[in-house]
């Protein structure tokens, strides 16, 4: 009897022991990805499933969005507001509303990490990144029929991660000028570029996606710079600058005006540095840009260039573990393409030389996380303008927010903004759904009425329902 009881005790104990290794010895669950209430859907740090290629890590990413637009004045477009086109009250397009269902923001991602092996101790890491929507080119019919929206590069870079704190990265991806969460990086989701659903995000913003080359030193977490070689434009815009008499033709083929694609001879590539300062709870960046412009006139002899440019400055700091306050400040001569195109880069003299316009512009704003799947934003953000202007040849006014000016030339932009986003749906390995809000009221202002309205105003709402691939 006492044999058999302590062979059952020792077979339960064995059975036990095995299942405890068996449970060891499988791998942990994967973990439920966090909540991201941003556009942007990859960081430095990779996450998500991933497909083995080899010595490779093959994620595939981003997710299907339907979004919700009303707008109270008719700008047109898709979910990219233009908000320095906001039409005037004294106009059709100021008295309708405009409202549609599109998925053109929706995203597709393609990633690639690779380690490089032991033997290759100084080199650690090469990354690959492409992503995609379908906010590019569409025809004239394609809301009649099958909505047919075109593919667009978004991002496409590689990153080279060399003795851990050097990172070389080349490709299309966000400008340098762009704000960053917390360390420099090239990767989107660790750029300061708030929850907006809206995808120009909101006005006053810097930012742009362009070709470049980038070198990022991190020698710790609390230092950072970072320096660019970046693809170049000189932009005038759509009838907002009055060219000289003397020159208008030339000028136009030289500068972008809104349908140039890439024919503007730009002369070299614009510069960028920055820095990135972190504490415990507050985190600063700050750098700046340097831009040559150049025209050329009849008889063509000789040409015009001026350096222009600009800096930025900042700052996030983390009031609680749930809360965010952050504030972004850029000013400079010729920097308007760095604030999403919302004024004009230059002006001219009567005799075709070029000078730099001047703009400024904020974003303060805090965010909120109330749980661990639901966040809450608010910002107000804009842009200013100086007017700069002389007389022509012949008398009559060139330049940018001169008396008569066309009310194109904005004085001013702002905008408030709140959003809202939560998780639905969680899952660990079939990926989330999620639900994201934002209404904003916006206003420009133009330097000269003429006459007219003294200001446009309009009242955004987005909603979008997504599915985050896993």
């Amino acid at each position: 009897m006492i044999r058999r009881v302590v062979s059952f005790v020792c077979a339960t104990l064995w059975v036990g022991r095995a299942s405890v290794l068996a449970q060891q010895q499988q791998p942990p669950p994967p973990a439920e990805r966090p909540h991201n209430p941003t556009q942007e859907v990859a960081g430095q740090q990779a996450e998500g499933n991933a497909l083995d290629v080899g010595p490779a890590k093959l994620r595939i990413g981003g997710y299907l969005g339907l979004t919700a637009i009303f707008r109270s004045t008719n700008a047109g477009g898709g979910t990219a507001t233009r908000f320095g086109e906001i039409p005037y009250p004294d106009t059709l397009q100021g008295n309708v509303s405009e409202t549609r269902l599109t998925a053109e923001s929706s995203r597709l991602s393609i990633r690639v990490d690779a380690d490089f092996p032991d033997e290759h101790r100084h080199f650690r890491s090469l990354a690959g990144y492409f992503e995609m929507d379908f906010s590019g080119t569409a025809p004239g019919n394609a809301e009649i029929t099958t909505t047919s929206a075109g593919l667009r590069l978004r991002n496409a870079f590689m990153e080279l991660r060399y003795r851990g704190s050097l990172f070389v990265a080349a490709g299309q991806a966000y400008t340098l000028m762009t704000a960053a969460k917390d360390q420099l990086s090239v990767w989107p989701s660790d750029l300061e570029v708030t929850q907006a659903i809206d995808t120009n995000y909101i006005a006053g913003i810097t930012w742009g996606r362009y070709p470049q080359l980038r070198v990022t030193w991190r020698p710790s977490k609390a230092f950072n710079w970072a320096a660019s070689i970046e693809n170049p434009e000189q932009i005038i815009g759509a009838g907002l600058v009055a060219l000289p008499s003397c020159c208008a033709g030339d000028i136009e083929a030289q500068f972008n005006t809104g349908s140039s694609a890439t024919s503007v001879p730009n002369v070299m590539p614009d510069f960028v540095s920055r820095i990135a300062i972190n504490g415990s709870r507050v985190h600063v960046d700050a750098g700046g840009v340097v831009r040559v412009f150049r025209n050329s006139v009849a008889p063509y002899a000789d040409s015009y260039k001026t350096v222009g440019g600009g800096g930025s400055v900042d700052a996030a700091v983390r009031a609680t573990n749930g809360t965010r306050l952050i504030a972004q400040l850029a000013a400079g001569a010729g920097m308007g393409r760095y604030v999403g195109g919302l004024a004009p880069d230059v002006v001219f003299h009567a005799d075709g030389s070029i000078d730099p316009l001047r703009t400024t512009s904020w974003v303060a704003g805090v965010e909120q996380r109330i749980d661990a799947r639901t966040s809450i934003a608010g910002y107000y953000s804009g842009i200013v303008t100086d007017a700069a202007y002389e007389h022509d040849s012949g008398g009559a006014y060139i330049g940018f927010g001169f008396p008569g000016a066309t009310n194109a030339d904005n004085r001013r932009i702002e905008e408030v903004t709140g959003t809202f986003s939560t998780l639905t749906v969680a899952t660990p390995n079939r990926g989330s759904a999620q639900v994201g809000v934002q209404c904003s009221w916006l206003r420009r202002e133009p330097w000269s009425p003429n006459g007219g309205p003294s200001h446009a105003d309009a009242f955004l709402f987005f909603v979008q329902l997504r599915y985050n691939l896993p």
